[in-house]
């Protein structure tokens, strides 16, 4: 009777925290340029599929051909909605003589505030044109309720002060507590 009562407890227990699992699946990015999902941009430099309890997400970053002059950094989040793959938030970034360069393997994804959605941080960086050995910024992008939020850190000051985007007061703050944590841990150069 007793094991009865600790083996329902147990799965009682592991039904409870599934809902509030976050699942990334691995993506092969030649693959996923064939799909049809409609990316920005003519390659896939960086593609997550990231399921919630509440949704089905891919997170697309992707550029013009190699060398394009202005360089260009498309960042899209996609759902499905009635079968069909479809942009819910979507970021462009372009600077004149900078060229960006996306962290592959630095990355988080959670779900702070438990509404069963995704929370995500991406990390890139912006380099002077030509000179993709030196790094000038180091940028923290988040994704919170279908909006991007951006931290970053410049190599000048030696990565000692963080400027935020406009909007990063919105966030609340139970994601600025993740964020900062990530951020803090995070080697910048």
């Amino acid at each position: 009777m007793m094991k009865q009562l600790a083996i329902l407890l147990i799965l009682g227990f592991s039904m409870g925290t599934a809902d509030a699992q976050i699942t990334s699946i691995s993506v092969n990015k030649a693959n996923f340029e064939k799909s049809s999902i409609p990316f920005k941009g003519k390659r896939v430099l960086q593609v997550e599929h990231i399921t919630t309890a509440n949704e089905d997400n891919f997170i697309v970053f992707s550029k013009e051909q190699r060398n394009a002059d202005p360089d260009h950094l498309y960042i899209q989040q996609f759902q499905k909605n009635n079968d069909k793959w479809t942009v819910v938030a979507e970021d462009h970034v372009s600077e004149k003589d900078i060229v960006t360069s996306v962290w592959d393997a630095r990355k988080a994804f959670f779900d702070a505030d438990k509404d069963g959605k995704l929370d995500a941080i991406f990390v890139y960086s912006r380099h002077p044109k030509g000179d993709m050995d030196k790094q000038l910024s180091c940028i923290a992008l988040v994704l919170y309720n279908k909006q991007f939020y951006r931290l970053q850190a410049d190599q000048a000051d030696g990565y000692q002060k963080t400027t935020y985007s406009d909007n990063y007061s919105q966030l609340p703050e139970v994601i600025k507590t993740q964020v900062g944590q990530f951020w803090e841990k995070l080697d910048k150069d």
